[in-house]
């Protein structure tokens, strides 16, 4: 079922091809698919001027200039397209409204299931459907004060909540398996049970996922084409939906794909954990890539008091003298990787590794399980004294396999020569080393596509450490 993108796809298509145009007469070849019955629907219709197409969650509102109001719900298949005069009719043409310009517009549904209703300007919301149809999920008409007050209500699991269109108008299976990935909510998670930053986040993720969409002309899964008869692009956008069995994009995880309220449903089974008592504890992945500014957007935090777990400070804690890591490193690499005072020899161990990838992966499999570890016993100190946010600055925050353990991603980005200029300058490099340290790492612009929050480091200072405070109050986390 063409879903709010999808359908604002096509009111836009359809304002620029028959906004203005006056209808000659109607032929409606599928009796049940108007109101009222066909004879007064094409006497109401008769000299009628499209003045304006206009749109409330998935039902379009074509606006006459004779008093009436038409609504239109698409359903499953419904499609509008606009036809030469005379053009032969294809075998699911129901609806022909010919043009006073020789054109015809045209509704063809296989499956006969749309549905026009025209009435009277002002009793439209009486209409089936919108008479109970909730807010437009835009930022002044979707608030934080009313989903935590209908979430609080209700004891409904979060899945068929958000399918319901008497809740938010819109959504369909496509983007809400979507904007509970990107939250990092489990389609079976009781709404009532969700904390007021998860709330603030879907909320968030539902106004951006479907302008996003709407940009790119819609999602087509089966059918969906817009008014000029083309496919929508953002079904090459999806994290989640129709990607079972695929890896997660965020954590690498196998998708899997399931059945709530009898609706298909996708899913990542490592970021979208089912919770009894979610934490009130939020945790923030901060991460960059090297040169990107991360160390001063983490400042930012430390300036408000707000804790900061240093993935580079537990590496180094994790290798003391006498720690089984550290015995495991001289085990593996040989005593010649300590220095004579039973430390690490941290330059020549980096030597031995950075250009071997196999001698890479077995350091990571010695340090990466102890640092795990000690991350989640520091974030759950935190989670037990009910801190509100804790911030893990992790450069490796993908690499590492940490992602799924934070509640958000916030990456810190720049364009590509900044960064390398930057690098260059700070660490006085060639180019050429610069660009080898820069491509060695994960590709900065996979960690955005995945990020909650990008913090552009481009440009002052201040500008950045604005963005970063902006997102607290705006999530009302200071």
């Amino acid at each position: 079922m063409p879903e709010l993108p999808e359908v604002e796809t096509v009111r836009r298509g359809l304002m620029r091809l028959v906004g203005g145009a006056t209808i000659d007469h109607v032929d409606v070849i599928y009796e049940k698919m108007v109101s009222p019955a066909p004879a007064e629907f094409k006497k109401r219709l008769a000299g009628a001027t499209i003045d304006l197409i206009e749109r409330r969650g998935k039902y379009l509102l074509f606006r006459f200039s004779n008093g009436y109001t038409m609504v239109s719900h698409l359903r499953m298949e419904g499609k509008y397209d606009v036809q030469p005069e005379g053009a032969p009719l294809t075998k699911h043409t129901h609806v022909v409204f010919h043009l006073t310009d020789n054109r015809e517009l045209r509704y063809t549904d296989t499956r006969k299931f749309g549905r026009m209703n025209l009435v009277e300007d002002g009793d439209e919301m009486q209409v089936a459907g919108l008479k109970t149809i909730g807010p437009e999920p835009t930022e002044t008409t979707l608030t934080f004060d009313y989903m935590k007050r209908i979430f609080n209500k209700s004891k409904k699991v979060i899945k068929p909540f958000l399918l319901d269109q008497s809740n938010i108008a819109g959504l369909g299976n496509i983007y809400v398996d979507e904007v509970l990935w990107m939250t990092r909510i489990h389609p079976e998670q009781p709404v009532n049970t969700l904390t007021d930053f998860q709330i603030r986040l879907l909320r968030d993720n539902i106004l951006k996922e479907l302008a996003k969409a709407i940009d790119g002309h819609g999602t087509t899964v089966h059918s969906f084409s817009t008014a000029f008869g083309e496919a929508g692009q953002f079904q090459n956008q999806l994290n989640v939906y129709g990607r079972e069995g695929e890896p997660c994009v965020r954590c690498g995880a196998e998708l899997q794909k399931t059945k709530v309220a009898q609706r298909g449903t996708h899913f990542c089974p490592r970021c979208q954990k089912l919770k009894k008592k979610p934490s009130k504890t939020v945790v923030l992945g901060l991460t960059g890539g090297i040169a990107t500014g991360k160390s001063s957007v983490s400042a930012v935090f430390h300036d408000r008091d707000i804790p900061v777990i240093d993935a580079d400070q537990i590496a180094r804690e994790v290798v003391e003298p006498d720690s089984p890591a550290l015995s495991e490193i001289a085990a593996t690499f040989g005593q010649t990787m300590l220095q004579p005072d039973g430390t690490l020899n941290r330059r020549k161990l980096g030597q031995h590794v950075f250009n071997d990838e196999d001698e890479l992966a077995k350091l990571n499999a010695i340090t990466s399980p102890a640092i795990h570890k000690a991350v989640k016993k520091r974030v759950a100190a935190y989670r037990r004294k009910r801190t509100p946010l804790v911030v893990f600055d992790a450069p490796t925050l993908f690499e590492g396999d940490y992602a799924y353990d934070v509640d958000v991603i916030m990456v810190v980005a720049l364009d590509t020569a900044t960064q390398l200029a930057r690098l260059m300058a700070r660490d006085k490099m060639s180019e050429t080393d610069a660009r080898s340290r820069i491509n060695s790492q994960l590709p900065l612009a996979e960690k955005v596509n995945v990020a909650d929050i990008v913090v552009d480091n481009s440009g002052p200072i201040d500008k950045t450490k604005a963005q970063v405070v902006k997102w607290l109050n705006k999530m009302q986390l200071v």
